[in-house]
């Protein structure tokens, strides 16, 4: 008798151990995420389509890096194919494609504050506020998704069919701004209705442009990148200038691409195929990226490489900023408040996990190694 009361009382003491090892799982943060030090980066990775394993990983000012904070503090996956992050209202929502949901996250903790869930067909991509109490969410399928950024989050307030597949928007005097390739698309923010759009077609984006988001710089005016094309060839890089109150083209600056052909070192020879735009926190300089020809060879025998180059939103003005020897494709690119070049590295989209490339002033390059498929790279420090 007193042998089986002590195997049922071994078999309690091994399942209460159990279950506080599934508690245990990953790193339990009792000070909050931030702990003893200072996040540098936070990194929206996608992970592979129907895997399951979008995630977002932080990298610490010591380098020091975790890979999936949302599963190691909420014991689940963040879900499948993470899009985009946006601080709204002092939380973090997060854009979810394949899982057709916005992840509502504290940025402190990374605890799960709520999950708005679409109830019908969506690909959520980035997300904007549009009021105190409202963002407005762009698709994959033609539409606009409304949602609540207070509690209860809820499910989404309405799904709003617009003309054509909108990625990224601005919101700026209370309108919402939205690029395609047929221009860019014009809403009023409390009557988000394609009956009611506006386009303004000086401006829109292509195939090597999509994926360029729109900026806003320190006077409220809206910037775009553009190829220049001549005879079917790019022969220039354009940024354009909207005025959101007059709704039209106000200003456009081209960085030519003057001989393909030059071997001269530092010559721009090239543009970027699916280039990035950045721009610092004062809303002064815009980033972009160009080819250039370099000095060694690369890893394919040819004598290019990337280089950065920013230009003043008050006189436009270019100058050369940074050369980023040795990389081949970059999935996104983002200027530290610092002014330090940070591009995502997929490995050729080879389903491992991927590396952020920090580039220092000097030319020093610091890789972190994240999640699979890193695209976003989000500076806390840049909206405090």
């Amino acid at each position: 008798m007193h042998l089986k009361r002590l195997f049922y009382l071994l078999m309690a003491l091994c399942l209460c151990m159990s279950f506080s090892s599934c508690d245990k799982r990953g790193m339990p943060y009792p000070e909050g995420i931030m702990g003893d030090g200072e996040i540098e980066a936070i990194i929206v990775n996608e992970g592979g389509i129907n895997s399951n394993a979008g995630c977002i990983s932080l990298i610490y000012r010591d380098s020091t890096v975790i890979v999936d904070v949302f599963q190691d503090v909420n014991h689940r996956p963040l879900g499948d194919v993470a899009q985009s992050i946006t601080m709204i209202n002092g939380k973090y929502f997060v854009a979810l494609d394949n899982s057709k949901k916005v992840e509502v996250i504290d940025p402190v903790t990374f605890k799960s504050l709520g999950t708005i869930l679409y109830s019908q067909a969506g690909s959520p991509r980035q997300i904007v506020p549009i009021s105190e109490t409202e963002a407005v969410v762009s698709d994959l399928r033609q539409q606009l998704v409304r949602i609540r950024t207070v509690p209860p989050y809820g499910s989404p307030l309405e799904y709003i069919s617009v003309p054509r597949w909108i990625e990224y928007l601005v919101s700026v005097e209370n309108k919402v701004f939205g690029m395609t390739q047929g221009g860019l698309y014009v809403f009023d923010a409390d009557n988000i209705n394609k009956e009611f759009a506006r386009v303004i077609k000086d401006i829109y984006n292509e195939e090597d442009t999509k994926t360029c988001q729109m900026l806003v710089d320190k006077n409220g005016m809206i910037w775009g990148l553009m190829n220049q094309k001549r005879g079917g060839s790019v022969t220039g890089i354009t940024l354009k200038c909207v005025d959101p109150k007059r709704e039209k083209v106000v200003k456009s600056h081209t960085l030519p691409i003057e001989n393909p052909n030059s071997q001269i070192p530092g010559e721009i020879i090239g543009y970027i195929n699916y280039n990035r735009t950045d721009i610092d926190p004062t809303g002064t300089w815009i980033y972009f990226n160009v080819k250039t020809r370099s000095i060694e060879e690369n890893d394919k025998g040819e004598k290019e490489q990337q280089s950065v180059y920013r230009m003043n939103v008050e006189t436009g003005t270019f100058e050369f900023y940074q050369n980023l020897p040795g990389v081949s494709m970059m999935y996104g690119f983002a200027v530290s408040p610092e002014g330090e070049i940070y591009l995502c590295d997929c490995l050729d989209y080879t389903r491992q996990r991927g590396y952020i490339r920090h580039y220092l002033r000097d030319g020093t390059k610091i890789s972190h190694r994240v999640g699979v498929y890193p695209s976003q790279i989000y500076f806390p420090r840049n909206r405090q």
